[in-house]
């Protein structure tokens, strides 16, 4: 069996007893992103770490990843030799973030000579974190948009299930990128202020930042009340964008990842919704639900916690999810007041009381790639 061991997030949240505290509150905190688009000053909410300076550095970046590693792995203490036998799995959206700014510049050709032979991707860091912390030499990464954490996830178990490896470190990665920003805000599918996942008067995503460092092990070397059951990644070809809206591509992954995990959908304690309050993602994702689904699950969102955090949503959503759990909870929905009749189902909107259970988390990213893993934490 696949234990996860647990880890840490550095998010908008804060430290683990501040985010608990939103959580259970229904509560968050954001800031505030400007940019000029076409000539036009716009402004938006934003989710991020902390006030610190975002540049192409790559001093930055990395601090940011070996700090929130240093803290999981002090948290799960675990020594040089579980270290040595560890994978390392990233999954991170932007790719060459010491670009993002030189190219954000870059309409002028000014750039051209600066950002020349500085191309970086997610194998920089991961070669990095291997050395830094003396991993397993076995690494893979992944640049799925939205569900490339969660990728990373079923691929590690897999690695584990193997015996290749004895431990797998899951990172999702994603700081601030003005590409990426202005790109969302280019296509209109920011909102201006609050993310508001199902309601009818959702006015799109709001992005954020997070880094995540997720532990996973076999019961035969690591003991752990939480345990992964299986997950399913597919694609479909609707659009370039995302998924279906009348839900079939989603209802597919969702029905194969309960046949991967041997488990019915009666089975489910409580889903964790995509939530992304974008229209058509927010409809594609009730449909699909529908098509499972016999009745409305108990499902909620984070993203109004943390935001979106793109390729970094995986893994930051599924420890945030088994820190709530272990506080006896799952979090309600911030920002939802009204129900949508098109999309019929409705969130939670306050906190439900929770100590174990199975639960499904579901992520579809930006292309069309769909993501469902199954978890479950045992009665102790």
């Amino acid at each position: 069996m696949i234990t996860i061991l647990g880890g840490e997030i550095l998010s908008a949240l804060g430290e683990k007893e501040r985010r608990l505290k939103h959580l259970s509150d229904g509560t968050y905190s954001t800031v505030e992103k400007t940019m000029t688009l076409m000539g036009e000053d716009l402004s938006f909410a934003y989710y991020t770490i902390d006030d610190g300076e975002r540049n192409s550095a790559l001093s930055i970046p990395l601090r940011y990843l070996e700090d929130v590693v240093q803290k999981a792995i002090d948290k799960l203490s675990l020594t040089s030799d579980d270290l040595s036998r560890c994978g390392l799995f990233v999954g991170s959206a932007s790719n060459d973030l010491s670009l993002s700014l030189p190219l954000g510049q870059n309409y002028d050709n000014s750039q051209v000579e600066n950002v020349a032979c500085k191309r970086i991707g997610n194998g920089y860091y991961a070669d990095h974190l291997t050395t830094h912390f003396g991993l397993h030499d076995f690494s893979l990464t992944y640049n799925t948009a939205c569900t490339s954490s969660a990728n990373a996830v079923i691929d590690a178990a897999s690695m584990l299930e193997g015996g290749i490896i004895d431990y797998a470190l899951v990172v999702g990665f994603e700081m601030f990128a003005p590409i990426s920003f202005e790109g969302f805000a280019a296509m209109q599918l920011l909102s201006p202020g609050k993310i508001a996942p199902f309601d009818r008067d959702r006015e799109g995503i709001v992005l954020g930042e997070a880094v995540s460092a997720l532990f996973l092990s076999r019961d035969d070397v690591a003991s752990s009340p939480w345990c992964f059951h299986g997950g399913v990644s597919s694609c479909e070809t609707h659009s370039v964008t995302g998924a279906n809206p009348d839900g079939v591509g989603v209802s597919e992954v969702i029905s194969a990842a309960l046949k991967v995990a041997d488990v019915k959908e009666s089975d489910i304690t409580a889903v964790k919704a995509h939530g992304t309050a974008s229209a058509l993602n927010d409809m594609a994702e009730m449909n699909g639900m529908k098509k499972v689904f016999t009745a409305s699950p108990d499902f909620f969102s984070f993203k109004p916690y943390i935001g979106h955090t793109l390729g970094s949503c995986g893994s930051s959503e599924l420890l945030l999810m088994l820190e709530c759990v272990d506080a006896g909870f799952v979090p309600g929905t911030p920002n939802f007041v009204n129900r949508d009749e098109a999309l019929d189902w409705t969130p939670l909107k306050e906190k439900m009381p929770c100590e174990n259970g199975l639960f499904m988390l579901n992520y579809f990213g930006f292309g069309g790639n769909n993501t469902s893993i199954v978890i479950e934490k045992v009665k102790s």
